[in-house]
């Protein structure tokens, strides 16, 4: 059984004395020339638009992690606020890690896969819960105002049918 989790993809360059960052597939930034080396890029899944999956558990909130504190976890890179948390990851990163693999715990309860606003999110359950918003949606408004109990019982049998090919 394979799992699925929303992730950016993240391209980096690197090259002699210069380097670049590719994200969802644009283009790396510089060009190459006869004078100058080949420039390598490196492909990083990173998971939680690189927020830390400990904090929304710990401290109740959606901090940006950052690359000096991260674990790679199933293919994905996560990114932490300090090095306390990378340990914490490590000892459990699937107690760690979002519901519904990091997609919008609303959007699969309406069977899609929508990426989430990684600033919106809820822990229900000892689990993160991430839901999308933007201007025209607010999922975890959603979430809240539907019932709670069928809704989690709907995430789960999509999310259970979409991990299951």
């Amino acid at each position: 059984m394979s799992r699925m989790f929303s992730v950016a993809s993240i391209v980096l360059a690197v090259g002699a004395g210069a380097a670049a960052i590719s994200i969802a597939g644009q283009p790396v930034a510089g060009q190459q020339t006869k004078d100058a080396p080949a420039i390598t890029a490196y492909t990083i899944h990173l998971g939680v638009s690189g927020y830390s999956p400990v904090s929304y558990l710990t401290r109740n909130r959606a901090e940006p992690g950052s690359p000096l504190h991260r674990a790679e976890y199933e293919g994905v890179t996560y990114f932490f606020t300090d090095a306390g948390q990378v340990k914490a990851f490590k000892a459990d990163p699937d107690g760690y890690l979002p519901a519904y693999g990091g997609f919008c715990a609303f959007g699969c309860s309406v069977d899609s896969k929508f990426v989430p606003d990684p600033t919106s999110f809820e822990v229900i359950g000892g689990r993160t819960h991430l839901f999308l918003k933007n201007e025209e949606v607010d999922a975890r408004h959603l979430w809240r105002n539907a019932d709670e109990r069928e809704a989690r019982s709907k995430a789960n049998a999509f999310w259970e049918a979409a991990n299951s090919k």
